[in-house]
């Protein structure tokens, strides 16, 4: 059965003023208690939550993980035992989500004022309080270090903490809703330094980022093999995101004329590669979710999102959700097929405009 053309929907275009800054005085920061059975959250002297310090999803006004309720058992005032925190002011810049995809577009959009230098006032985060913690999660690490910083520099706490001060950046980018180009000025300079402009485009060769070694995750397709065999078959070059680098994954963006794979948050490193991508995407279903079309927007890429009829939900198997492609054969053919006919379309983007933007990165970690 041949794969067909998802619905996309109609994305916002991209804002070009700066996020709000909000300085709250006298603030409380809340971490994460299993003894409370409550997420993190910040409150302002008034005892109401910061509303720039949630993440939101979509357009609406319900966080998708803080609390936004002031603890009961605190109604009368702060317990004695809340300490202040030792430094005068904070940048507070929300939670640190430790996988792939939500650091990419939950944490990182915090991030936006670095793109000014380093800030004078140490960053705050709901984040691990142990440099080790952060080990496992080296795509987090490789992009911090990209900005100038080092694991130890964020700072977070195992406790509530009363804050004098604290400085809240709105985020450049809320999933499912809006996009700031102050986001995409961050990305192209942290994935600068990762490709030389003159490796743009220099790989005709089409690779394709394949799920088939993942033991757990948000979702696959159970019988992907069976694509990735033909294609392999076919010349095109099959990779496993989870094997490579941050640095590597953004190069392959940068140096391929044509990147396919699964949807999924692997997708998203072409935030950090130059302007004008050509991406094909093999989706479950046939609607695409807007942070998607979010990204494309603020990269200026050509996406074709792509979905075969009939492909089921199976055994979860360690997924989020696993389906089954009911034509591997036609759904490979349908990815070269339209592979293909992007590799030979011209890109709006010349040389001029990705020197330029190769120069971001020396604005960053000064």
């Amino acid at each position: 059965m041949t794969l067909r053309d998802c619905r996309t929907p109609r994305t916002p275009r991209p804002r070009r003023d700066l996020p709000v800054v909000r300085t709250i005085e006298n603030a409380l920061y809340l971490p994460h208690s299993a003894a409370r059975g409550q997420p993190s959250a910040l409150f302002d002297a008034a005892r109401r939550f910061v509303p720039e310090s949630v993440d939101y999803r979509g357009p609406g006004t319900t966080p998708s993980w803080q609390r936004t309720d002031w603890p009961r058992d605190w109604v009368s005032g702060l317990p004695p035992t809340v300490e202040e925190a030792p430094e005068e002011t904070y940048l507070f810049l929300g939670g640190a989500h430790l996988h792939y995809g939500h650091f990419l577009v939950t944490t990182l959009p915090r991030f936006w004022p670095l793109l000014r230098g380093r800030p004078d006032a140490p960053i705050l985060c709901y984040a691990p309080v142990d440099a080790a913690q952060w080990q496992p999660f080296r795509f987090a690490i490789d992009i911090l270090a990209r900005l100038g910083l080092g694991v130890r520099e964020i700072h977070a706490f195992e406790a509530p903490m009363r804050l004098r001060r604290a400085v809240v950046p709105a985020p450049a980018f809320q999933e499912e809703a809006f996009a700031h180009t102050v986001f995409r000025d961050l990305c192209l300079a942290i994935g600068a330094g990762c490709y030389t402009p003159d490796e743009v485009d220099a790989d005709a060769r089409p690779a394709y980022l394949a799920k088939t070694r993942l033991s757990g995750g948000v979702r696959r397709f159970a019988n992907e093999e069976a694509v990735t065999e033909i294609l392999a078959r076919e010349g095109v070059e099959i990779l496993h995101p989870e094997a490579m680098s941050f640095a590597e994954q953004v190069r392959l963006f940068a140096r391929r004329r044509v990147v396919a794979g699964s949807l999924g948050s692997a997708l998203h490193t072409a935030l950090f590669a130059p302007p004008g991508r050509r991406v094909v995407a093999l989706s479950a279903g046939s609607r695409i979710n807007p942070t998607f079309r979010l990204v494309d927007a603020l990269c200026g890429n050509a996406v074709a999102y792509l979905h075969q009829p009939g492909t089921a939900e199976v055994e979860k198997e360690g997924f989020g959700s696993q389906q089954r492609l009911p034509d591997p054969r036609a759904a490979a053919e349908g990815l070269l097929r339209r592979m293909g006919a992007m590799a030979t379309a011209p890109s709006r983007f010349g040389p001029g405009a990705l020197a330029a933007w190769s120069r971001l990165s020396d604005r960053v970690g000064r």
